[in-house]
């Protein structure tokens, strides 16, 4: 056996900041699965927001943690944890600056409203140019520091396969590597292993209406916090709020698997006037496409029939806007239409229906209607964007589902970060900060921009300087 004060069990957007500053004054052993640190930061976009940063005041925008909060808890519905909603917009603020004061390479495009997700009332979004990368890129030179200086002590391509507990209080781990099975004591556990994206166990337990799992999560977010928690009472919460992500592709059809570096649609109204309807397996529209609030159609996508629906639309929209699948040209989209690759083409809407697997009677009977209130500037829906029917071959159709980018249920925590069971009590000695405590926690029954990142990163930090 061997004591550290500290473990840190993940070496991703939150274990990262966490292990840095209890590093400054505890010895501290770093364990992750992977065989890299980084956890999701290597596939996330990287978004982060935060109110009364030195940014946005050298921008001239006013604004301040309340008004994030007001904001946050207005997207999510009131469903998030108003303790860590409130603490999360308070140090936003300071983890910006601080990243800041680290070169990080902000977009020249932020602050910005972000409009992917229903947007806040004034820019206040921030990114890198390499996403999420850019945010490992800038703590990188701290964390080798540290671990160069014996501070962290990190063993990678290791997992902890249990937890310790006497006396009601968490006090070691049970690791297991290359050199087997063993356990190492500690003074306090922080556990921040990311999401269960990728556990269609855990998944289909915490989710309700029997979703299917399409994920852009990687393989180490398997819900294992959940697994190592929960038999030691931990509260399991908020998997009930889950929200998706629309516009992703997947690829290969049929492998569970997206990837928004490689194809993601422009379906946001203020990003790309919408000329292409969305319609479910039946052929039917169900929500309008041109919303401001995308939560509302991130919900009712969700609802659709296996969760997926198809973008129909015709050639003349091609051409209209800007492409309507980021990564690709319009040149490339009608070639893949013509091979099949993603892309279903076709010059009559029941062929299109048939080759896509919609109903064919239903998406020619929605395209009429649609077409009906183009003419007459009056939809059935509420959309106001009627700019042109769909009525020139040849047609197209692209499948998206209701995809997984955050997992919104998580462990229940109190204010320090200490683990709450479900009968109220905390969990001494044990913690949990970032995906582990569910998206839920900070951005309730919403994506709420930056609310999965900058929480992470502050409240890593923060519990970092607490236990140091």
């Amino acid at each position: 056996m061997t004591r550290y004060d500290v473990v840190v069990v993940g070496a991703g957007t939150a274990g990262i900041p966490c292990a840095i500053e209890a590093a400054k004054g505890a010895r501290v052993l770093v364990v992750d699965r992977a065989a890299e640190i980084g956890g999701t930061l290597h596939v996330s976009a990287g978004h982060m927001s935060a109110a009364g940063s030195r940014r946005q005041r050298e921008a001239g925008i006013e604004d301040e943690p309340q008004l994030h909060y007001d904001d946050v808890m207005a997207i999510g519905g009131g469903r998030a944890d108003p303790v860590l909603v409130r603490m999360a917009v308070e140090e936003a603020p300071r983890t910006l600056d601080w990243l800041d004061d680290l070169g990080f390479d902000f977009d020249p495009a932020t602050p910005a409203i972000y409009r992917g997700h229903t947007p806040y009332s004034r820019p206040r979004t921030f990114w890198g140019l390499r996403k999420g990368r850019s945010i490992l890129e800038t703590m990188r030179p701290l964390w080798d520091e540290a671990v160069a200086a014996g501070r962290i002590e990190q063993r990678l391509s290791t997992s902890v396969v249990g937890l310790e507990e006497r006396g009601g209080r968490v006090d070691g781990v049970v690791l297991d590597g290359a050199s087997g099975t063993y356990t190492v004591e500690s003074d306090a556990v922080v556990l921040c292993t990311g999401g269960y994206g990728s556990a269609p166990d855990l998944f289909d337990e915490l989710t309700p209406g029997g979703r299917r799992l399409v994920t852009n999560a990687m393989e180490t977010s398997a819900g294992d916090a959940i697994r190592l928690a929960h038999p030691l009472g931990a509260e399991v919460r908020y998997g009930e709020l889950h929200t998706p992500r629309l516009g992703l592709i997947e690829q290969p059809p049929g492998s569970g698997r997206v990837d928004f570096w490689t194809a993601m649609l422009h379906l946001t109204a203020a990003e790309r006037p919408p000329r292409e309807i969305w319609v479910n397996r039946l052929g039917q529209r169900f929500v309008a496409e041109d919303l401001v609030d995308v939560t509302t159609q991130e919900h009712a996508a969700l609802a659709q029939p296996g969760s997926t629906m198809w973008v129909v639309f015709d050639d003349a929209a091609l051409d209209a806007d800007a492409p309507l699948v980021r990564q690709w040209s319009n040149d490339e989209l009608r070639e893949r239409g013509r091979r099949g690759d993603l892309v279903v083409s076709a010059d009559r809407l029941e062929a299109l229906a048939e080759g896509a697997g919609i109903d064919p009677g239903g998406l020619v009977a929605t395209v009429g209607e649609f077409n009906d209130g183009v003419r007459h500037k009056k939809d059935r829906l509420g959309r106001s964007v009627l700019l042109a029917p769909i009525a020139e071959p040849p047609f197209y159709a692209i499948q998206t589902p209701a995809a997984v980018l955050c997992t919104f249920g998580g462990i229940g925590v109190g204010a320090d970060f200490e683990v709450r069971r479900g009968d109220g009590s905390m969990s001494t000695g044990l913690y949990a900060i970032g995906e582990a405590i569910g998206m839920g926690a900070t951005s309730g029954r919403a994506f709420c921009g930056g609310m999965a990142v900058t929480p992470a990163l502050g409240f890593g930090r923060v519990l970092g300087q607490a236990l140091s």
